[in-house]
């Protein structure tokens, strides 16, 4: 279904399945909500699942932003006008969504239960890199738009990060092809100028204002996020890690029965 948020300047679309307790579940850049069907079926409680700005099926009208900003006051909205009386949740974000869920935890620390980050970041700690984070991203937004979405996507599944994602069966990398290849290679390319990781605002000196439990997710084959979790995890107050063994970028995606057992576990350290 689709929701109306920001004063009806946004559409966004939804999955939502009902009962208790509540999660809201976000995925990475070029992703949908329907990254997380084999997880969202599986999860106990009530799942909501967003396609974020520039992605699937939400839509937004011509003068809105795709920045962090932005994102983030239209889950707040979203959440407020049509999910309160689930405040507050577990956030889960994978990658970009992971950077959404953290920015979102900064913001309005009161809606969140439990932060779960699979391989993301709060951001870079330097202009230095944040400028050139910034202009390796135009660059992508730029050969997105000339090459071609196919070709970018070509491009991007041979990215070393996704190295791993090699080895899935045929018929799940052709079906996460297929939805990358749904996208819009427009709102794809302002999602990287916008709300790129240099673009996003710098969330490391806001670690330790984050009091909630906070669980980190990465791959064994994953070394830059697994380094950077262990970099998070000395900032923030109450948090674990967790390296899922024999799997790189997506979790998941390569070990969604892992996943989800760690998911579940967490959360049930909560309510013990």
């Amino acid at each position: 279904m689709k929701i109306k948020v920001s004063q009806g300047r946004v559409n966004v679309a939804v999955h939502r399945q009902t009962t208790a307790p509540s999660w809201l579940l976000l995925h990475g850049f070029m992703g949908s909500h329907h990254d997380y069907d084999k997880v969202a079926k599986r999860l106990p409680g009530t799942v909501i699942v967003p396609d974020l700005l520039g992605h699937g099926e939400t839509e937004a009208r011509a003068g809105v932003g795709f920045d962090m900003t932005t994102q983030v006051a239209v889950l707040h909205e979203l959440l407020h006008q049509n999910y309160s009386a689930l405040l507050p949740l577990t956030i889960v974000g994978y990658s970009m969504g992971g950077r959404v869920a953290i920015a979102y935890a900064a913001s309005y620390p009161a809606d969140v239960l439990r932060l779960v980050v699979e391989s993301g970041r709060p951001g870079l700690a330097t202009e230095a890199e944040r400028l050139a984070r910034q202009a390796h991203d135009a660059q992508l937004a730029d050969r997105l738009l000339t090459a071609g979405l196919p070709a970018f996507v070509l491009k991007w599944e041979q990215l070393p990060l996704f190295a791993s994602q090699r080895h899935l069966s045929a018929v799940v990398q052709q079906a996460v092809r297929v939805g990358r290849l749904r996208q819009s290679p427009s709102n794809l390319a302002r999602s990287l100028r916008e709300m790129g990781t240099g673009q996003q605002p710098n969330y490391w000196p806001e670690l330790p204002k984050i009091t909630v439990p906070v669980t980190l997710l990465t791959g064994e084959l994953d070394t830059k996020f697994t380094a950077i979790a262990r970099m998070m995890l000395a900032q923030l107050p109450k948090a674990t890690h967790n390296v899922i063994a024999g799997v790189g970028h997506n979790v998941h995606l390569e070990a969604p029965d892992r996943y989800v057992a760690s998911l579940v576990r967490e959360a049930s350290y909560e309510t013990d």
